[in-house]
C-alpha cells in the first residue's frame, strides 16, 4: 500500500458488517464496505477504493492526486488508531461467541461497539467525501448520480425481482455461506433456523433500498450547492447523522431486523458443535494474527 501499510492480511470482517448497517457515499461507503469485504487484503486497501472510486466518478489527473493523498492520511490513522481497537472488539466478541451463556444482550454490546467503530471511521473520512465532491464539475456530479441510480436498479432487480420464495432462498443462502466460512458445514437444525429466519424477513429488502434510495435522493438534493461555504457541514450531517435520516419503515424496522439476526446467532451458537466451535475460534486466530503482522508507516 502506497506507504501507508506494511505487512499482510486479509480481513473476512461479516459479523461487524451484519452489525454496522451504514449508509454512505461514494469514499465513505466504499471505505466502509472495503473494510468488511470477505478476504480483502489490508495493505491494498488505497488501491481498492480508487478503483471502486472511478467506477463511479471519471476523475481527472488533479481530482486524483487530491484524493489519493486524503485516502493515504485516512488510511494511515485507520491503521495506527483504529486497528489496535478493532483487534480488541474481535477477542472479546469471539470470547462471547464461544461462551456456553450467549445472551442477544452481550451481541447487543458487540454490535453498538462495533458501530462507533464505523461512526468514527464516518466522521474522520466525512472531509474527504465532501472534499472529492466538491471538486467535482457538473458533468461528473451527473455522472456519479447517473451510476449510483444504476447500482440501486441493479440491487433493486437482484432483491425485488424473484419470486418470494426464491427472495428467502437467496437470504438464507448468504447468510450460509457467511456462517459456512465462521463454522465449518452447517448440520441440518442449524439450516432449518436460518431457513426460517429467512422466511420471516418478507418486505425487508424493499424497505432498505426505499431507505437507500431516499439517502441518495438527499445527497442528490445537496450537490448543486456543492460550491457553498457550508457544504462540508451538510455533508459531515448526511454522513455521520445518518440514523436521524432514515425513512420512518428503516427506523422501524431497523432494530427488529436486527434483532432477529442476533437471536439467530445465538440459535446457531447454541447447537454448534465442538468441531464448529473450534473452527470459529481458530478463524478468529488468524484473523486477530494477520491483524496483528500490520505494521502502520506514519511517512
Amino acid at each position: 500500500m502506497g506507504g501507508a501499510l506494511k505487512g499482510r492480511t486479509q480481513v473476512p470482517l461479516h459479523l461487524s458488517q451484519r452489525t454496522a448497517r451504514l449508509f454512505a457515499v461514494v469514499v465513505l461507503g466504499l471505505l466502509i464496505s472495503a473494510c468488511s469485504a470477505t478476504q480483502l487484503t489490508y495493505r491494498n486497501l488505497d488501491w481498492l477504493i480508487s478503483r471502486k472510486v472511478n467506477q463511479l466518478i471519471d476523475l481527472n489527473g488533479d481530482q486524483q492526486a487530491w484524493f489519493d493523498n486524503q485516502l493515504q492520511n485516512t488510511l494511515r490513522w485507520h491503521c495506527a488508531q483504529e486497528l489496535p481497537r478493532y483487534r480488541t472488539t474481535l477477542t472479546e466478541l469471539g470470547q462471547h461467541l464461544l461462551s456456553q451463556n450467549l445472551q442477544t444482550a452481550t451481541l447487543e454490546v458487540d454490535a453498538q461497539r462495533a458501530e462507533a467503530l464505523a461512526d468514527a471511521l464516518l466522521a474522520r473520512s466525512a472531509p474527504l467525501t465532501s472534499g472529492l465532491l466538491q471538486r467535482l464539475d457538473d458533468e461528473q456530479v451527473d455522472e456519479l448520480q447517473a451510476n449510483l441510480a444504476e447500482q440501486l436498479a441493479e440491487q433493486r432487480e437482484e432483491l425485488l425481482d424473484p419470486p418470494l420464495e426464491e427472495q428467502r432462498e437467496q437470504s438464507a443462502e448468504r447468510v450460509e455461506k457467511m456462517l459456512k466460512y465462521w463454522l465449518g458445514r452447517l448440520q441440518p437444525n442449524q439450516r432449518a433456523l436460518i431457513a426460517t429466519w429467512a422466511s420471516e424477513r418478507d418486505g425487508n429488502n424493499q424497505i432498505w433500498l426505499d431507505n437507500r434510495e431516499h439517502w441518495h435522493q438527499l445527497l442528490f438534493n445537496e450537490l448543486p450547492t456543492r460550491h457553498q461555504s457550508d457544504f462540508t457541514q451538510r455533508i459531515h450531517h448526511l454522513i455521520v447523522d445518518y440514523r436521524e435520516l432514515q425513512t420512518p419503515l428503516y427506523a422501524q424496522q431497523e432494530p427488529l431486523s436486527r434483532q432477529a439476526f442476533m437471536t439467530l446467532l445465538v440459535q446457531i451458537m447454541q447447537s454448534a458443535t465442538a468441531q464448529q466451535r473450534q473452527h470459529l475460534a481458530d478463524r478468529l486466530d488468524d484473523l486477530t494474527d494477520d491483524l496483528q503482522a500490520l505494521e502502520c508507516s506514519t511517512e
